[in-house]
């Protein structure tokens, strides 16, 4: 029976990639950084008919290592060192324009999205070396694609991830662990809902605020479904040779194109528009 340690696995793709895991037979340990939030989960486990022994419930605040080292160990400790694959999750977003983002907030979203990635993979990565196979999932973002203005540390966080995992790939393959790069466009998930803005009421760049709120919430309402993205995560898992980067949504497909074939300035004048900032 195959293994996995999913990260924010409370909602979102974490959770959606959790259930349908167990459901296909896999142990899954699922990563809450507040286990109290775990009734979505165990009601979506619930609806689905997975019997409630595929998922652990594990304790995991990837900034904090104390808490990544325990989690580490209550796992290896239960699979005999035979975790066979990371999904990371967790992660977060503020929206904020970068002069207004305090400096504990930059950190903490590195932190979290950046650090916490690094920190979790370099200590189950030894018990997959050494047992030569092992998978390590990452979750990117369009915004390695498309950095939207307001969202420019989240953008910083993903473009480490892929410089990274490009490197790491090299690195991990000769020992049989295959790195993977997911990387969704627009999801209807907690995640957006989630995102806490920052703009003070003094700040210069309220104007352009204002003008991109109903902008952001319009692309908002239009979001897809996750079902299908989870499929492609749970296939990214599962398959023997897997892609290197998957991309999940078509407004991640045709960015990542954009960017290949469109110079900066009118990638730049794009975002502007759709943003609204050029009526500002």
């Amino acid at each position: 029976m195959r293994s996995v340690l999913i990260t924010g696995a409370s909602s979102g793709f974490g959770m959606g990639a959790a259930v349908e895991l167990a459901r296909r037979g896999w142990t899954v340990y699922a990563g809450l950084r507040d286990t109290s939030k775990r009734r979505a989960l165990d009601a979506a486990l619930a609806a689905a008919h997975v019997p409630a022994e595929r998922v652990r419930i594990v304790s995991l605040d990837v900034t904090d290592r104390a808490s990544v080292d325990a989690a580490v160990k209550t796992v290896l400790t239960e699979t005999s060192g035979k975790v066979d694959a990371i999904l990371h999750n967790a992660g977060y977003t503020t929206a904020g324009f970068f002069e207004d983002l305090p400096d504990h907030e930059v950190r903490r979203l590195v932190e979290t999205n950046f650090f916490g990635v690094l920190t979790l993979t370099r200590a189950l990565l030894p018990s997959m070396r050494s047992r030569g196979r092992g998978r390590i999932a990452v979750m990117s973002s369009n915004a390695a694609n498309v950095p939207h203005p307001m969202f420019s540390v989240y953008a910083a966080t993903k473009w480490a991830l892929e410089g990274w995992c490009e490197a790491l790939a090299a690195e991990v393959r000769p020992f049989g662990v295959d790195v993977v790069i997911l990387q969704p466009g627009a999801h209807r998930t907690e995640f957006a809902t989630n995102a806490v803005p920052v703009c003070p009421d003094n700040s210069p760049y309220r104007p352009l605020f204002d003008a991109a709120a109903p902008r952001m919430a319009w692309i908002g309402r239009h979001q897809r479904e996750p079902e299908r993205a989870v499929r492609s995560i749970v296939h990214a898992l599962e398959t023997r040779r897997p892609r290197f980067r998957v991309r999940l949504g078509a407004d991640d497909k045709i960015a990542a194109a954009v960017k290949t074939l469109m110079p900066y300035r009118a990638r730049e004048r794009a975002v502007r528009w759709i943003t609204g900032f050029d009526q500002a």
